[in-house]
């Protein structure tokens, strides 16, 4: 039986598959990696500015919620608003300063987002003038330099299984959480409670204690595990097995 005969590909082919495959990652939500990888919000960012060259103003939405507007056009970053409030970005003085303030304000959107799932909306706008932008492999370098310590590191990967957590940075900074309210309050009931014990006389002079993670058994279907760093604490809820599978990786990760 004779073979199909092999035939050459038609003129201009290549182009329309070209055009095919940009109209079905256009149709896909913007959030979602090829192969329904799952992405991060910082990762998810660099893609969508990778692949815009004309002005767009798009919104980067975290769940159901608008939480960001970023300004782009030749894959350049140029413009990043929170909440209706801009970046810093005017008083930028190069591409490096710029970078620096939008990834800031990338990795806070981050740690607010974990867990959820990232999507945008995009519409014309006009081309940015005289605003302070950069590249996209500028800002990749400045979220790394921004990436945070090993508590970061390890609250990026474990938040996403919990049920709930809670974060409470070093220094009495704002905490942030996620999850149902009835979690987030054992979270907090158990926070106070480390903090209380914690809690030394002014006068003493207590060293900064050394990372730790403890495992709270709370139900049977619930454990709490804490995690500490250099005055930072992160609580989550977890099931049983799942606390401990991530009890394991706070050890990989603090060695």
């Amino acid at each position: 039986m004779a073979e199909p005969a092999h035939q050459s590909p038609r003129p201009g082919a290549s182009a329309a598959s070209a055009l095919h495959q940009a109209l079905i990652r256009l149709a896909q939500p913007a959030g979602a990696p090829p192969h329904g990888k799952p992405d991060t919000l910082s990762a998810a960012v660099l893609r969508e500015i990778s692949e815009t060259v004309l002005p767009r103003e798009i919104t980067l939405c975290i769940g159901d919620r608008p939480a960001a507007v970023l300004t782009v056009a030749q894959r350049r970053l140029a413009g990043l608003s929170l909440g209706g409030a801009a970046a810093g970005t005017a008083a930028a003085e190069n591409p490096k300063t710029a970078a620096q303030l939008f990834a800031a304000g990338l990795r806070r959107l981050e740690s607010e987002g974990l867990g959820q799932e990232v999507s945008f909306r995009r519409r014309p706008c006009a081309a940015p003038q005289g605003a302070s932008s950069c590249s996209v492999r500028r800002l990749a370098e400045a979220l790394t330099a921004a990436g945070g310590g090993r508590l970061d590191h390890f609250r990026a990967q474990a938040a996403p299984q919990a049920a709930a957590w809670l974060h409470c940075p070093r220094n009495g900074g704002q905490a942030q959480g996620n999850g149902p309210a009835e979690l987030r309050t054992r979270l907090d009931a158990v926070r106070q409670a480390l903090t209380a014990k914690s809690t030394r006389p002014a006068s003493a002079r207590m060293p900064v204690p050394k990372p730790d993670c403890l495992l709270l058994p709370v139900t049977p279907q619930l454990h709490i595990l804490t995690a500490s760093d250099s005055g930072a604490l992160l609580l989550l809820a977890l099931p049983p097995d799942e606390a401990r599978t991530q009890a394991a990786v706070w050890r990989g990760i603090y060695g």
